[in-house]
């Protein structure tokens, strides 16, 4: 139903303004080809002039460091121009195209940065961080939930980076008496509260469970960690911790390059091109739901 929205909305507000960026993605697409393929035929060349002069033995041979040098340098033009055309096209996608996906559902709209520092303070999935840093920053609405969405990066003196990824802040609409931390294996533990056990056979081999009390343990279930599974897919976390305690839900997710979507070699006007995309935030919107539905059922 809410993947049904989005593609609504895109062929109703958002195709109509977006063949001028497909033009954009086909001239950017037929302009790296074109410097690519100059560059791989440049190599073969080189190639096969190193392989000459090395057979033949002629006067020539002098030259053959030089022609092995350019023979790689060409090869590596063409590889290193792809990657960074694409890193381009995808900064352009998260300037351009992105904001047209803010408003369905939650009507996000960008949201001043370095907002509710506390928050990660509060949430003990840090140790200490100096500066905290958003590279952008959005906030919606979803059944009375706040959502903060952002890509930050927090840091200690001399720039060492503590955590670089999504975070997303849910301001729920009840309390929850309790703390409960939920961190990936491979990530630091934090906190001095008790570890517990979900029965979750799944969930307990790639999550540890703290919680400060034993209240409230219900909501860590066989139904949370499917949600939980789903985060991590679609945001392609490398680490991940969930800090749930009083009205809050704080969800930090460690990716490499965080926000983004879209590849050059995929049309603009489809929109299943987007479902990655869509899934990021629809996921969101089920833990909202999961997290209401228990709350009505207590």
């Amino acid at each position: 139903m809410k993947k049904k929205i989005y593609y609504e909305y895109f062929e109703e507000k958002v195709l109509p303004v977006i063949y001028q960026f497909e033009n954009y993605r086909l001239k950017t697409l037929r302009k790296m080809i074109l410097i690519s393929a100059v560059s791989i035929f440049a190599g073969i060349f080189f190639a096969i002039s190193f392989v000459y002069i090395s057979l033949a033995h002629n006067i020539f041979i002098l030259m053959l460091p030089i022609f092995l040098f350019l023979m790689y340098a060409c090869f590596i033009k063409s590889i290193v121009n792809i990657m960074l055309t694409g890193r381009e096209y995808q900064n352009w996608l998260l300037k351009t195209l992105l904001p047209y996906f803010f408003e369905p559902v939650a009507n996000f709209k960008f949201w001043p940065k370095n907002q509710n520092t506390e928050a990660f303070i509060n949430s003990k999935l840090f140790g200490n961080f100096d500066t905290r840093e958003d590279l952008a920053s959005i906030f919606g609405i979803y059944k009375n939930t706040n959502i903060i969405l952002t890509n930050t990066e927090l840091k200690i003196p001399v720039n060492r980076v503590v955590f670089r990824g999504t975070t997303i802040q849910l301001e729920l609409t009840q309390a929850i008496n309790n703390h409960i931390i939920i961190i990936s294996k491979n990530a630091k533990k934090i906190n001095k509260f008790r570890q517990i056990n979900p029965h979750v056979a799944e969930m307990n081999k790639y999550l540890y469970v703290f919680a400060k009390n034993k209240n409230s343990l219900n909501i860590v279930n066989e139904d949370l960690w499917k949600i939980l599974k789903r985060f991590g897919e679609l945001y392609t976390a490398k680490k991940m911790g969930i800090s749930i305690y009083n009205k809050t839900i704080l969800i930090c997710m460690e990716q490499k390059r965080p926000w983004l979507f879209g590849f050059l070699l995929k049309s603009l006007l489809s929109a299943k091109n987007y479902d990655d995309l869509i899934e990021r935030f629809i996921v969101i919107y089920d833990l909202i739901d999961y997290v209401n539905n228990l709350s009505d059922s207590v």
